[in-house]
This record gives C-alpha cells, sequence and structure tokens, in this order.
C-alpha cells in the first residue's frame, strides 16, 4: 500500500509532464508566440527570466522536474495522510508564482 501510495500521483505527474511542455512550446512557438501557457504551467522556470533574461539550460531541467516533484511531494503526503494540506500548499505556491509572473514578466522576457 505504501508504495502504491507514493507511486499513483508521481506517475501521474510524470505522465502530464511531458504533455505541458508540449503546450508551453508549441504556445511559445520558437519564440514567436505566446508565453501565457509557460507562465501558468512552469512559472518558476518563466521567472528565472528575470535573473537571465532568457531560458536556459537548468531552468529547463527546472521545468521538466517541477511537476514530477510536485508528484513526490504529493506521495509523500499521501503516505502520511496530509495528501489535502500538501495539496492546498503546493496549489497556493504554484498560484502566487504565476501571479508573480504576470505582475513582474511582461510579454516578452528579453
Amino acid at each position: 500500500m505504501k508504495a502504491s501510495a507514493i507511486s499513483k500521483p508521481l506517475v501521474v505527474s510524470l505522465i502530464a509532464t511531458p504533455l505541458f511542455l508540449l503546450a508551453a512550446v508549441a504556445s511559445a512557438g520558437a519564440g514567436h508566440g505566446s508565453y501565457l501557457v509557460a507562465k501558468i504551467l512552469f512559472p518558476f522556470t518563466m521567472l528565472s527570466t528575470l535573473v537571465f533574461g532568457s531560458i536556459i539550460a537548468p531552468t529547463i531541467a527546472l521545468a521538466v522536474l517541477q511537476f514530477p516533484f510536485y508528484g513526490f511531494i504529493l506521495g509523500k503526503a499521501n503516505v502520511h495522510g496530509s495528501l489535502p494540506a500538501r495539496a492546498a500548499m503546493l496549489l497556493l505556491m504554484h498560484v502566487l508564482a504565476v501571479a508573480a509572473c504576470f505582475i513582474l514578466i511582461g510579454d516578452s522576457f528579453s
């Protein structure tokens, strides 16, 4: 039961990650589209553009690992019986980061 409780959220996040990455890249259109989807799905990577001026390899790794990290945290919380509280915490953190993206980053971040 413990392994299953941990693995379900992690597996879901591992399936969602490539789909979310594809949606963000397709929306960005190689820099000629909109970064709206990227700001919503990967706000921490987008916030890093404030420091680096562009999306760089380490921040791409951050985007790739973001949802699996969420899945791992939620899986551990599921085992310990704190899933609703941890899910709310992750959601709040994510929403605040998205809000920061819309406040601090314009249409073009370069």
